[in-house]
């Protein structure tokens, strides 16, 4: 009964607008309040240490570091490279789209990030070769995901800090894993263009376009070479290859010379704004965390489902059901913070592959990033491509079909799916 009083609180606080940060904090400070003798100062230092640790710090280095490639000149060069590359097939421009939004991805770490500035460039250019707005917009809110699939990942990040699994294991495990669901696009995109007959090629294949524009997006290209390659080395940890790739999108945007002082100042301000935001409600969360352990909310929970089953792939297909219900009404920060902790037990007393769940909450996540009424990348490239959520949903159901995929290998044939991550750790 105590936790369907916490959910519709929390439900009741969204309701009249009040902000999902202090939504958390009310409802946690509430229910300790009244149901327990916890005092406040333990109140207040629980949301010290909600922020208090060295893994998080990544996170603002990580936006600043995507929001200097933004302003440094780097999304055109990338995508040019990816256009060399991959253009001159059917439908080759949503393909382009695609491959952008891995590189971004392995950049900006947010699918935010990732949405705004592919879909800046990619929306407008697939509009005018005759694509479909609808289109262009559901490939670039698909391609968004991506972000957080492919490192490095806010989202693996945050999940690392409550979990107390490696980062650079969870890093490691989302390179393949993001890959292959950017390649189960491509299909997606070819199948739709084929169908609506979007036959537009750009110019034909040139080794020697390849490795101009290659040479022109090298900088930008180093960023995710650094990042991984510093953790795969074991010369750097997370935290210390976001500073890096600081200082790389530094670097990057002097080269191209787009990098002024003004817009250095933006994208400070940018990430600044963007870090506070996912900051307090980390802290705040923390808070939320901490009344569900006092109170015992997680046993309350847990112990029906265990009563009901102990079998694995059923126990996987519950949490992924509560999850995904979970990312219709809550924002994926929210979700992570607030529901994978009551499930964290149930891992750790049971046969499941710690880093087999860290996957599926991803995807998932990566799944209510497409799904409204959250769907922050829908909400992104519907305002760009002038489209309603309705019209794109049309075609972004295919790519979603995508993510379950992913999501159901996931679960019922963990050994294929993590088969190269396992090789790679």
């Amino acid at each position: 009964m105590l936790p369907l009083l916490m959910l519709l609180l929390i439900l009741l606080f969204l309701a009249i607008g009040v902000p999902i940060a202090f939504t958390l904090g009310l409802t946690a400070v509430i229910f300790i309040m009244y149901y327990s003798d916890i005092t406040l100062e333990l109140i207040i230092q629980q949301l010290y240490l909600g922020t208090n640790s060295f893994p998080l710090l990544a996170i603002p280095l990580f936006m600043l570091a995507g929001a200097l490639m933004n302003h440094g000149g780097i999304s055109v060069r990338l995508i040019n490279f990816a256009l060399a590359i991959i253009g001159m097939v059917r439908g080759g421009l949503g393909m382009v789209n695609v491959v952008a939004s891995v590189f971004f991805g392995a950049i900006t770490g947010t699918a935010a990030g990732a949405s705004a500035a592919v879909g800046q460039i990619m929306i407008p250019a697939m509009k005018e070769k005759g694509y479909s707005p609808s289109f262009a917009a559901a490939v670039t809110s698909a391609g968004s995901s991506l972000g957080i699939i492919i490192p490095p990942s806010v989202p693996m990040i945050l999940y690392g800090s409550i979990s107390g699994l490696s980062v650079a294991s969870l890093f490691l495990t989302g390179v393949p894993i993001g890959i292959a669901i950017a390649i189960g696009y491509m299909i997606v995109v070819y199948i739709i263009s084929t169908k609506k007959k979007y036959d537009f090629k750009e110019n034909p294949f040139s080794w020697s376009l390849v490795f101009k524009t290659f040479i022109s997006a090298l900088p930008a290209l180093l960023v995710p070479v650094a990042i991984m390659g510093g953790i795969l080395t074991g010369f750097a940890t997370p935290t210390e290859s976001a500073a890096i790739a600081v200082l790389c999108g530094i670097i990057a945007g002097l080269i191209y010379k787009q990098l002024t002082w003004s817009s250095f100042i933006k994208a400070l301000n940018e990430s600044v704004v963007n870090t506070a935001l996912v900051m307090l409600i980390v802290a705040t969360a923390k808070i939320l965390g901490y009344s569900f352990s006092s109170l015992g909310i997680g046993r309350m929970m847990l112990e029906p489902i265990m009563g009901f089953t102990d079998n694995t792939i059923m126990l996987m297909l519950i949490a992924s059901l509560i999850l995904f219900i979970g990312g219709f009404i809550f924002d994926g920060t929210v979700m992570v913070l607030v529901i994978v902790p009551l499930f964290l037990p149930l891992v750790q007393a049971t046969s499941i592959d710690p880093m087999q769940f860290a996957m599926v909450v991803i995807i998932v996540w990566a799944i209510g990033q497409q799904t409204p009424p959250v769907a922050s990348g829908l909400y992104i490239t519907t305002a760009i491509a002038k489209v309603s959520m309705l019209q794109v949903s049309r075609y972004n159901v295919w790519f979603i079909l995508v993510l379950f995929i992913a999501l159901i290998g996931m679960i019922f044939f963990p050994d294929v799916m993590l088969y190269i991550p396992r090789l790679m750790i």
